[in-house]
């Protein structure tokens, strides 16, 4: 798991961030199951309250239910691996299931928690 998240660094051109990892082995997920059960999860209907219920909240809740958790510079959302090991980004706000960040989501990776 390490490599395939050292590799997602290498592409974003991005060498400094943490990886915490607490297992040897990554747990994997189907990424239509995943984007089925964000369908039918309630944390983007989370009203947003900034510094209150932002986006490290939404994020904290998907940690605590399956994915793992990522901050950039100025954003936390989550990630997960697929059986294909591909790594994929999920903004919890938004139910978006990504390859890589937009914009607005930073561009500077401070670390990754796995799950």
């Amino acid at each position: 798991m390490s490599s395939i998240l050292l590799d997602k660094l290498d592409e974003m051109h991005d060498s400094k961030a943490a990886i915490y990892l607490p297992d040897k082995d990554c747990k994997i997920y189907d990424k239509d199951e995943v984007q089925a059960f964000l369908n039918l999860d309630e944390v983007d209907k989370i009203p947003y309250i900034p510094e209150e219920r932002d986006c490290d909240d939404f994020a904290a809740e998907l940690f605590g239910k399956f994915a793992g958790l990522v901050w950039t510079n100025v954003h936390a959302l989550n990630w997960f691996i697929d059986s294909n090991e591909t790594f994929w980004f999920i903004e919890p706000q938004q139910d978006k299931i990504a390859k890589n960040l937009e914009n607005w989501e930073g561009y500077d990776i401070k670390f990754f928690i796995g799950r």
